[in-house]
């Protein structure tokens, strides 16, 4: 039997352990979203065991505060190890001013991507006060219903607590996305009223969703805090680490 089958199974294991100490917090173990597999769909841009690697060689001689996971809008806004694009550089020293930090973005990585990389050790070895978690928007890009998507976002907040259980956890809300189809409501609002409706009164655990502040007065995505239908430029970035440095600080005192 393969190696990715013998991690699915000891993720199901795990969840199964842990549903049910914290009541809200109920990720449905064996779907698509919460079985931990590779991805290399970033290839023209980076490689993505080599990432792996580079972090896993920066945790045994790095320890850092503060760790943020994520796909593509985490992995190219800035920060260590150094991504081949960086959109965000400026807001990113604003937003982790004072800390030690590791970016554990990867472009294109789903919930599923995040658990293999927790799995396979990037969280070994250092014992940071926070972890900041952004992971959602590419499950939306394919047939993953919201229900899915919410059981995968909270059962890769369920291995974190698990590998790092001093550490406070600060979950993002999927950000908005200029492409979504309808504006509104779009598949990204219902993943973001299930995760709250879910992760409310949980100790470790701090749920925040942004999106309101990446739309106009009417709903529709602002225009101009993105580079495209996904990403946000720098304007988007000065944004989201203004709010993610406001929650941060009280996590890490």
């Amino acid at each position: 039997m393969s190696s990715r089958f013998f991690a699915s199974l000891l993720l199901t294991s795990h969840l199964a352990a842990l549903i049910g100490t914290a009541a809200e917090l109920r990720p449905v173990p064996g779907l698509v979203t919460t079985v931990p597999v590779t991805q290399n769909r970033d290839k023209a841009i980076y490689d993505w065991e080599t990432r792996h690697d580079e972090i896993l060689k920066r945790n045994a001689s790095f320890k850092p505060d503060v760790v943020v996971f994520g796909d593509s809008i985490i992995h190219y806004w800035g920060g260590e190890p150094r991504a081949p694009l960086s959109w965000g550089a400026d807001a990113w020293a604003h937003c982790f001013d004072g800390f030690k930090v590791t970016n554990l973005g990867f472009g294109w990585d789903r919930t599923e991507n995040v658990l293999w990389r927790i799995e396979h050790g990037e969280l070994d070895g250092i014992e940071p006060k926070a972890v900041v978690i952004h992971i959602g928007t590419n499950n939306t890009a394919v047939d993953h219903s919201p229900e899915d998507i919410a059981s995968g976002v909270e059962a890769v907040c369920v291995r974190v607590h698990e590998r790092l259980p001093k550490a406070r956890v600060l979950l993002l809300g999927i950000l908005t996305r200029k492409d979504e189809k309808p504006q509104r409501p779009s598949i990204t609002e219902k993943v973001n009223q299930l995760l709250l409706q879910h992760l409310t009164g949980i100790e470790w655990l701090i749920y925040r969703d942004f999106g309101g502040q990446f739309r106009n007065a009417d709903g529709s995505p602002n225009s101009k805090l993105f580079a495209d239908g996904v990403h946000v430029n720098a304007d988007g970035y000065a944004v989201l680490g203004e709010n993610i440095r406001r929650e941060l600080l009280p996590l890490t005192r």
